[in-house]
């Protein structure tokens, strides 16, 4: 918050201005940069949030390892390339 007082002695008047700050944007941005995030709850909050995200891709990558290793994801059937040959 900006405050602004003024007294003007020529003719004893007394001005007050206050004024907002600008708002930052709540939310996420990417830019060449990077990304940023503000979440207006502090950067402990900004922090546990792209943790939290690292965690999920890194959980999900490995449930997609394991399910290549399994077999579960062929992109065709050994019989059909045995075929096609």
């Amino acid at each position: 918050m900006e405050k602004t007082i003024t007294v003007n002695t020529d003719d004893n008047s007394l001005t007050i201005e206050q004024r907002a700050p600008d708002k930052t944007v709540e939310g996420v941005g990417v830019s060449s940069d990077g990304f940023n995030i503000h979440t207006g709850l502090g950067w402990g909050v900004d922090i546990a949030i792209v943790l939290f995200a690292l965690s999920i891709i890194y959980i999900g990558k490995k449930y997609v390892d394991r399910w290549f290793t399994m077999g579960k994801f062929k992109i065709f059937n050994e019989k059909d390339s045995q075929n096609k040959k």
